[in-house]
C-alpha cells in the first residue's frame, strides 16, 4: 500500500511524494481504528449495551479484523479501550510527583481523580465497567499502593499523627473511589467535584500533624 503526502496551499493541493505503508504500519492503524470506534461506543452506550457489531460498522471494518486484533472479542476490545484511558490517568496522576509534601501529592492526587470523574469517557470506562469486565480491576492496584506509600512518607516526614498505614490508606481509597462515583452521577458534576475534593482535604487536615 502507498501513502501520500499532501498539503494545501490557497486552496490548491500539493503531493509530496508517494511511500510505502508497511504491513506492521497498516496493521497498527487497523487496529487503533478498532480501539477508537470501540472507545465511542463505550463511552456512548456504556459496555453491556455495546455490540460488536456497532463497533465494527462505526470502524467500517469487517468482523474477522475485529478478532484477528482481538480474539477475545468485545471484553479483550474493552481492556485495550481501559488501557489507552487509565493511561492517560496515570500521567496526569504522576505528575503530581513534584509537590513535596506527601499529603500535599494526595490532595493534587485525589483533585485529578475527581477532575476526571466528571468526564463522561473516564467515568463510564474506568469507574462504572471496569470494575466489572476488566479483571485486575478487581483488585487494588497502583494507586493505592501510591497512597499508601505518599501516606507512609507524612509520617516518615512527621507531617501526619500516628496511624496504621494499612488501615488508613483503605479507607481514604475508599471514600475517594466512593466520592467520585457521587461525581459522575451529580448533575452539577463540576460543583460535586470541588465539594468531594473539600471533603477529602477536610479528612487530610484531620491527618496532619499540628507542628507540620
Amino acid at each position: 500500500m502507498l501513502s501520500v503526502d499532501r498539503w494545501s496551499v490557497n486552496g490548491v493541493f500539493w503531493v509530496a511524494k508517494l511511500h510505502p505503508v508497511g504491513r506492521k504500519e497498516q496493521a497498527a492503524a487497523s487496529r487503533a481504528g478498532l480501539v477508537e470506534a470501540a472507545r465511542q461506543c463505550f463511552v456512548a452506550y456504556g459496555y453491556e449495551a455495546t455490540t460488536v457489531a456497532g463497533v465494527l460498522e462505526r470502524a467500517g471494518m469487517a468482523r474477522g479484523a475485529l478478532y484477528h486484533y482481538f480474539p477475545g472479542g468485545k471484553r479483550e476490545l474493552f481492556t485495550a479501550v481501559f488501557d489507552v484511558v487509565d493511561g492517560a490517568f496515570h500521567q496526569r496522576r504522576d505528575a503530581v510527583f513534584a509537590v513535596e509534601s506527601p499529603l500535599g501529592r494526595i490532595r493534587e492526587g485525589v483533585r485529578v481523580f475527581f477532575d476526571l470523574c466528571t468526564k463522561e469517557e473516564f467515568a463510564r470506562i474506568v469507574l462504572i465497567d471496569a470494575p466489572n469486565v476488566v479483571p485486575s480491576q478487581t483488585e487494588l492496584g497502583s494507586s493505592f499502593d501510591l497512597l499508601r506509600t505518599q501516606l507512609r512518607e507524612a509520617l516518615d516526614a512527621g507531617e501526619a499523627r500516628e496511624f496504621q498505614v494499612e488501615v488508613m490508606a483503605t479507607t481514604l481509597y475508599g471514600a475517594v473511589r466512593r466520592a467520585g462515583e457521587f461525581v459522575f452521577a451529580a448533575p452539577d458534576r463540576r460543583h460535586a467535584s470541588d465539594e468531594a475534593a473539600r471533603a477529602i482535604d477536610l479528612l487530610l487536615d484531620g491527618l496532619q500533624h499540628p507542628r507540620a
